[in-house]
């Protein structure tokens, strides 16, 4: 395609009466460079994905889970790049190929299209069934843990809850779920997203071992605003930001839509006074543009800390 286009704007000065002046062949190449970055900014690079691993020390975490390992999808966003479902049985090899034990997914599944209902509908419905069968081939051995986002709602919260579970994902709605190896326990909690409904400032512990260590799920990381000193999670993970997509040199993400991130702290790990968080630049996008800030499935790896 890209051929193509050189093509016709080298016959277009070829053709033309007046002479090819210098002028017009650096009319021509900034031309050319608009067009590349333009295809490179919009098509390839939201499809581009990185691994991304970090270890974290877990007060309290018993040696049975010592190097318990858990793949994050986040903003999964079905359909709002070009080809999706190879985007998608990408993001779910490289997943795999982490061999974890359980899999969080942290919300937005595919996209919604504001006062467009019925095109949300449409994307939501062809998202959930073309990713359903992709996420269960990651194949943790705990399954996998869900919350919703906030593009999620705008479809009917409960349909995205109804389709997780369809494929066996647990959903967190101000829950928490308990595991356990050989008598030693911990505890996963999800919370709602702020934008839609309410916060529990428990972050859905209240019914948790005290003495299990915390980790939790959240799509939107101002959602740590709301939690209480009691709920005490080791460890946030979110998503949301998308990292900015846009994070420019010297500048940072100038759109975040989190009050907690900032323009140079729109992903990784958040400095806030509240408990550790770390924020993934997701999967997926909304609209269709990265710049200097790659889609990443996130790898955490959970250690016991030394005393």
């Amino acid at each position: 395609m890209v051929n193509s286009i050189i093509t016709i704007l080298q016959s277009s000065v070829l053709q033309s009466n007046a002479a090819v002046t210098p002028y017009r062949l650096l009319m021509l190449a900034g031309s050319l460079a608009l067009l590349a970055a333009a295809i490179y900014f919009v098509i390839i690079a939201p499809r581009q994905l990185r691994r991304t691993e970090i270890e974290v020390d877990i007060p309290g975490l018993a040696p049975e889970f010592d190097g318990y390992t858990i793949a994050v999808l986040s903003d999964l966003h079905y359909g709002g790049v070009f080809r999706p479902r190879s985007h998608a049985e990408r993001a779910a090899a490289i997943a795999r190929s982490a061999d974890p034990d359980l899999v969080a997914l942290l919300g937005d599944y595919s996209v919604s299209v504001g006062r467009f209902t019925r095109l949300t509908r449409y994307m939501y419905d062809r998202g959930m069934r073309e990713l359903g069968p992709i996420l269960q081939s990651i194949g943790a051995r705990d399954g996998m843990l869900a919350v919703l986002g906030n593009h999620d709602y705008d479809t009917g919260g409960w349909r995205v809850v109804r389709w997780l579970s369809s494929i066996d994902a647990g959903v967190l709605l101000n829950q928490s779920a308990l595991l356990e190896r050989d008598g030693a326990k911990l505890v996963i909690g999800g919370v709602r997203d702020p934008h839609y409904a309410r916060v529990d400032p428990e972050g859905g512990f209240a019914h948790a071992p005290p003495d299990a260590p915390r980790i939790l799920l959240s799509h939107t990381p101002d959602a740590i605003t709301f939690l209480s000193p009691t709920a005490r999670p080791a460890l946030v993970l979110a998503g949301h930001t998308h990292g900015g997509q846009v994070v420019f040199p010297f500048v940072g993400a100038l759109s975040r839509h989190s009050r907690i991130c900032g323009r140079r702290t729109a992903s990784g790990w958040i400095p806030n006074p509240h408990f550790p968080l770390y924020v993934t630049t997701g999967v997926g996008v909304a609209i269709p543009v990265r710049a200097w800030c790659r889609g990443e499935v996130l790898v955490v790896r959970l250690k016991t800390k030394g005393e």
